[in-house]
């Protein structure tokens, strides 16, 4: 009867305790997407030299009516503007695209003059190996900070493990007592 009593208040504590780390960690997570930390290292350096621009602004943008962004300086893209940057650059906040410097000197799709930046051709279909694609400048020209992909991955594992762990305390807590699958079962007679 102890055994029992013990197992489940060993159960109770491993339930509580993986429930603060499952918490945590979504805690955590939800904090990263809402603070902008996650759109920041998607968007982290630019792969090219051109102009970084938040492209959900100028989306519309046709021939008969071009988008007419003003070339300004510094760290975040409020509005219609475009500021410069060199590949290998830190992108600025709220940059989804890169309009790049080989685009520019085409002048099909958008071309600088003085201070403004004119894009004509915001999207366009394309046909690469049989399939359409919609060409647009989001999420063009942008490098993803490496160790993002390993963050993800550490967050997903942790999350998993501690959810597993937690309904493991949960089965525990209640009496229930799974009998583990054996993957590779002796055989009788024989030495393994």
């Amino acid at each position: 009867m102890t055994d029992t009593v013990n197992l489940r208040r060993r159960g109770v504590v491993k339930f509580v305790f993986w429930m603060v780390v499952a918490t945590s960690v979504m805690i955590l997570t939800i904090h990263s997407y809402v603070s902008g930390q996650m759109v920041e290292w998607f968007y982290h350096r630019a792969a090219v030299g051109g102009y970084a621009v938040n492209v959900d602004l100028f989306k519309d943008a046709s021939k008969s009516q071009p988008a007419t962004l003003q070339v300004v300086t510094g760290e975040e893209i409020n509005g219609l503007v475009a500021i410069r940057v060199g590949k290998g650059d830190r992108l600025p906040r709220h940059t989804n695209g890169v309009i790049s410097d080989e685009t520019l000197a085409k002048g099909r799709r958008a071309v600088v003059t003085g201070a403004t930046l004119q894009v004509f051709v915001p999207w366009e279909l394309k046909d690469a190996k049989g399939f359409k694609f919609k060409d647009s400048f989001k999420h063009k020209g942008v490098e993803t900070w490496p160790w993002a992909g390993v963050w993800n991955v550490l967050i997903v594992a942790l999350l998993g493990l501690s959810l597993g762990l937690m309904a493991e305390g949960f089965t525990d807590m209640l009496g229930f007592k799974l009998e583990k699958i054996q993957h590779f079962p002796q055989r009788r007679g024989t030495d393994v």
